[in-house]
């Protein structure tokens, strides 16, 4: 008799019951430099879009700075006028030379000793003063180089005055406020993002083989002051990390998973369950 066809592979799943639910994107911003606080743009509960300014430092010294640096980089007058000098050497050298040539082909058709308009010594110094006029002009646009990177430096300093927010998110705490004194590397704002949360959990030894990074994972909160319909949300994203030791007591591996905050309800701190779709 034939052999029948073998049943599909039943799917299997790995309940993870106690996971921990952690924000990924949770940062304190801080200025660069000292200085006294012109300007906090936003208050606690303020979203904020990324790349947006949200804290300004006294810049009035840093942004005269920059205006002189960027006049002397915009400055080329020094290399112009070298090329004129440049120009000017190489004709005065090349009509000299030419007279020359000419009293030496008519001294010589007419039989005499050959003579020069101009003594050899005085072309040497205009020869001389033609190479100097090229390298004057080097010299020139070394100068126009550096005045560009010094401008460069200056509209990096400049930047340094304020703070921009690196990613979109909601300013939770505001540390310093408009006239306060901050040192570099002091808390002004703290921002998190909301959008994507980390689910931090244990699995057992006998299921890490199972588990593998991008499988499918949903998540509901496991919280006992959370109530339907908030408790009966479910939540899906993909398996991000499987930690490579086991813990010697519990016999088990931390796995993280990352997903989707839909209407943000899932809150740092808070708990939740975890099922990772695996195949048998």
């Amino acid at each position: 008799a034939a052999e029948k066809p073998s049943a599909p592979t039943a799917p299997k799943s790995v309940r993870v019951p106690e996971c921990r639910i952690v924000l990924i994107r949770q940062v304190t911003l801080a200025c660069d430099r000292a200085g006294v606080l012109r300007s906090v743009e936003f208050h606690e509960g303020d979203a904020v879009e990324a790349r947006q300014q949200m804290v300004l430092i006294a810049d009035e010294v840093a942004r005269a700075n920059l205006a002189v640096a960027e006049k002397k980089a915009s400055n080329d007058v020094d290399v112009r006028f070298n090329q004129k000098a440049r120009d000017l050497a190489e004709v005065e050298y090349q009509k000299n030379v030419e007279a020359n040539e000419k009293a030496a082909a008519k001294s010589k058709g007419d039989g005499k000793q050959t003579v020069v308009a101009v003594a050899q010594l005085e072309i040497e110094k205009l020869r001389l003063a033609a190479d100097k006029t090229v390298l004057a002009i080097e010299q020139a646009e070394n100068e126009l180089a550096l005045n560009k990177l010094a401008a460069d430096q200056a509209r990096a300093e400049l930047a340094t005055h304020s703070v921009i927010a690196p990613f979109s998110g909601v300013v939770t705490r505001v540390y310093k406020h408009p006239g306060e004194a901050v040192r570099q590397g002091d808390p002004i704002l703290e921002l998190v993002n909301v959008d994507r949360v980390r689910i931090e959990g244990r699995v057992a030894l006998s299921d890490v083989r199972a588990i593998k990074p991008k499988l499918k994972v949903r998540v509901k909160l496991n919280d006992p002051d959370f109530s339907p319909p908030a408790a009966a949300e479910e939540f899906v994203g993909r398996v991000t990390f499987i930690d490579v030791t086991v813990d010697p007591v519990t016999r088990e591996t931390r796995v993280w998973a990352e997903v989707e905050n839909r209407d943000n309800i899932l809150r740092g701190g808070l708990m939740a369950e975890m099922v990772i779709e695996t195949a048998e």
